[in-house]
């Protein structure tokens, strides 16, 4: 509080003091109520106030940011087929986009009868339930991936609850604040009867029967399943409550920044969607175009294979999901399965080794861009003035690996010590760079084409082409080729800043080099 002017005891006020300068002689007086003593009170009041108005800002912000994380364009075609017995999977595989559908084969399961009361009583004890403080089931952090090692994980939850299934549906149906409640598992992993009431599944099966499996999901209301693809074919059955999918193409994946094919949260998205506060460490965001869906029961969703979605339970909810495998998957299987040039040489140190990877990297994008469009016009919305001057397509989508996938983890050093952003570029790929770089080029050519290079390239270009990967979702499967090419040719923590530095020993003149070998 201020000082205020004292008063003589009990007397009439004190003589006035001569002014301060610029005063005009006037003898300022303090306002009335200057100096007054507070009551606890008012002051338990004026804090509260002060609480509550720091709330409705907080909550503010976060209703913006919500509103404009990404754009909702549109919902999902919706189509009632003329009977449960009608045909469906190859049209819908064959469209390449959601839909759902109803009047399905779903409406002839003895399944679509399925309540809490009815689960419970066929159920027994549920183990291998996910309990959390919060209610974002995600990422998913998989400990045998490369960088199992080095990558931190968020959002620890359990996953090993074992209730009874009285207990489980009492608790999702009235939730304890701060405990949420979900499981995911095979069908029958609820009982054999089970798997007999989610019966015909043949059309459901129908893209892979060999490789498919059947899933179902129970959760208490407002649960969430973490922004990710799959590599499937998706039909996804809603029994019982209403869940809200919030659905991407592939192509939108600069703007939801998927964790590195590396990690242990591989085909998630880092930015969290369901409670988006970073803005700033995710601005590509913004740009990201969403079509979103309510299922209700007796619905059945069509994802194709590398959608990402983003899945909340509006109420309590069951749903049954079959999976089976894409083509698109055995093809990079293929791919993937293809002995690797660099591997064939004996290569006279660990640098030239590297730089060989870049040399085989740019080759191999160079020969898929110039079939497919690697900034194609869907795209342009996440690129800026400065990317739009890269000097070609290859360099760009290796920018876009790194910015999208690594950038931000090393930024906020949820992967370790070498991991740093700022860590120098010459300490992983240019460190011995001879005095005459063009000598080692070549020679690096000679090598590479003595261990069919040149084939190699030809035959992934064919497998990702000629079998026709789709123009929505070749970029996701290229960019994780990429890294488990450089993963072969280096210790795994240093790929994110390979592709960080990737240009950095391949000039104009390599570039030129290469191409003119190739």
């Amino acid at each position: 509080m201020g000082k205020t002017r004292k008063r003589g005891a009990g007397g009439p006020k004190a003589a006035a003091e001569p002014s301060p300068a610029g005063s005009g002689g006037l003898q300022l007086e303090p306002p009335a109520g200057y100096g007054q003593r507070y009551s606890i009170k008012q002051l338990v009041l004026l804090f509260i106030l002060l609480g509550v108005m720091n709330f409705a800002i907080l909550k503010y912000r976060a209703y913006v940011r919500n509103k404009t994380a990404y754009e909702v364009t549109g919902g999902v075609e919706v189509k009632t087929l003329d009977s449960p017995r009608s045909r469906f999977a190859r049209d819908c595989a064959a469209g390449g986009v959601p839909v759902v559908l109803k009047n399905s084969v779903i409406e002839s399961w003895g399944a679509r009868k399925w309540s809490l009361d009815y689960l419970e009583s066929k159920m027994g004890v549920l183990s291998g339930i996910y309990e959390n403080e919060n209610r974002w089931f995600g990422p998913y952090f998989d400990f045998q991936k490369p960088l199992g090692d080095f990558a931190t994980r968020i959002n620890r939850y359990k996953t090993d609850l074992k209730l009874s299934a009285k207990e489980f549906f009492k608790r999702i149906q009235n939730p304890t604040e701060g405990r949420f409640l979900y499981f995911t598992g095979d069908v029958d992993r609820l009982g054999e009867w089970a798997m007999r009431e989610v019966q015909p599944l043949k059309e459901l099966l129908l893209l892979n029967p060999k490789r498919s499996s059947v899933n179902v999901w129970m959760g208490q209301p407002h649960v969430i399943a973490h922004c990710h693809y799959d590599g499937y074919h998706n039909f996804y059955a809603q029994l019982y409550g209403t869940k809200k999918f919030t659905l991407f193409k592939p192509t939108n994946w600069p703007g939801l920044y998927p964790y590195p094919f590396l990690h242990p949260s591989h085909a998630q998205a880092q930015v969290n969607l369901s409670d988006f506060e970073d803005v700033d460490d995710f601005p590509l965001v913004q740009k990201a175009q969403a079509v979103e869906v309510v299922l209700e029961p007796g619905d059945l969703l069509y994802m194709p294979p590398l959608w990402f979605h983003h899945v909340e339970s509006l109420d309590v909810s069951i749903s049954v999901n079959v999976w089976t495998d894409s083509q698109q998957t055995e093809v990079m299987e293929g791919i993937f399965s293809l002995p690797l040039p660099t591997e064939r040489v004996d290569w006279t140190s660990d640098h030239t080794k590297r730089v060989a990877t870049s040399v085989l990297i740019y080759s191999l994008l160079d020969s898929v861009c110039q079939w497919r469009e690697c900034t194609s016009a869907s795209r342009d919305r996440f690129l800026n003035q400065t990317e739009l001057k890269m000097p070609n397509k290859v360099l760009y989508f290796i920018h876009q690996l790194w910015t999208t996938r690594y950038r931000t983890l090393m930024d906020r050093e949820q992967l370790p010590g070498i991991f740093s952003a700022s860590s120098n570029r010459d300490a992983i790929l240019c460190e011995e760079n001879s005095d005459n770089p063009g000598v080692l080029v070549g020679e690096i050519l000679v090598a590479l084409e003595a261990a069919g290079w040149s084939s190699f390239v030809d035959e992934v270009r064919t497998r990702a082409v000629a079998k026709q990967l789709p123009e929505e979702t070749w970029e996701l499967w290229v960019g994780n080729y990429v890294e488990f090419v450089a993963a072969h040719s280096m210790s795994v923590e240093y790929v994110g800043l390979f592709l960080k530095h990737f240009g950095s020993c391949l000039t104009a003149d390599v570039q030129s080099r290469v191409y003119e070998s190739m």
